[in-house]
């Protein structure tokens, strides 16, 4: 593992809330160039791991109170993880440096105020639990990734989720997007031979859910038709309470 540091004048990128309709108070939260007013002094932490001698799942840990992640994937074998971090100097004051843990198969990151963009490999397992109190959450399911179970949960700040058809997916795969304050957008090709359904409950805000040839069950809820009947599912569930949902299935 490595970690070095040097200062930047980076502006740390996060979201833009987009409003969604005239019916949706909430909001779609996209990442844009300032998520903050960032003190133009900051510090750009890396930590980096080899897969090595390293078996079964591994579950990517990240807490975060306020600030931005990111996480996505790369056709690597032997990459564990590889992460930054950019934190403001006068956090680093109050807060001391940011650490990164593996230990029980588990990639924690626990800090205050950050960007965070983390990439992983493709030669282990992987399952997802991103957590953050302000800010936003931004993940890319791409050519590499093997991946089970994902539960991303944003109180104040918008969740985007992309997944392409060449991931590999593990068992019946559940994806929960949870924001109290926030837009979440979700885009999924669905691999092929895979069974798909999608739920959205909005309390305020709009649901736009675009599934071609699925079956609608509810305005707010749509199956694949061999959802039923398929050797592997993937199920994805998405709540905010004040924000709008946009989901686009293939």
């Amino acid at each position: 593992m490595s970690n070095y540091q040097r200062n930047t004048s980076v502006v740390v990128c996060i979201f833009a809330v987009i409003v969604v309709g005239a019916i949706a108070v909430g909001a779609l939260s996209f990442w844009g160039t300032s998520w903050f007013n960032w003190n133009p002094a900051t510090t750009d932490f890396n930590f980096d791991a080899e897969v090595g001698a390293t078996t079964g799942t591994v579950t990517l840990d990240i807490d975060l109170t306020t600030g931005g992640v990111s996480v996505t994937f790369v056709d690597n074998a032997t990459l564990l993880y590889d992460i930054d971090v950019e934190v403001q100097n006068t956090t680093l004051e109050r807060d001391g440096d940011p650490t990164v843990t593996f230990t029980s198969n588990t990639i924690g990151l626990a800090y205050t105020t950050a960007g965070v963009n983390i990439t992983l490999g493709s030669g282990v397992n992987y399952a997802l639990d991103v957590d953050t109190t302000t800010g936003g959450i931004a993940v890319e399911l791409v050519d590499g990734a093997h991946v089970g179970d994902v539960s991303l949960t944003a109180v104040t700040g918008g969740i985007s989720l992309a997944m392409t058809d060449d991931v590999v997916l593990l068992g019946n795969a559940t994806f929960d997007l949870d924001a109290t304050t926030g837009g979440i957008s979700v885009v999924v090709d669905l691999p092929t031979g895979i069974g798909g359904s999608v739920e959205a409950a909005v309390v305020t805000g709009g649901v736009d859910i675009t599934a071609t040839g699925w079956i609608p069950i509810t305005s707010n809820h749509y199956e694949s038709s061999d959802y039923n009947t398929a050797s592997q599912t993937l199920t994805v569930v998405i709540e905010t309470t004040t924000g709008g949902v946009t989901a686009v299935f293939t």
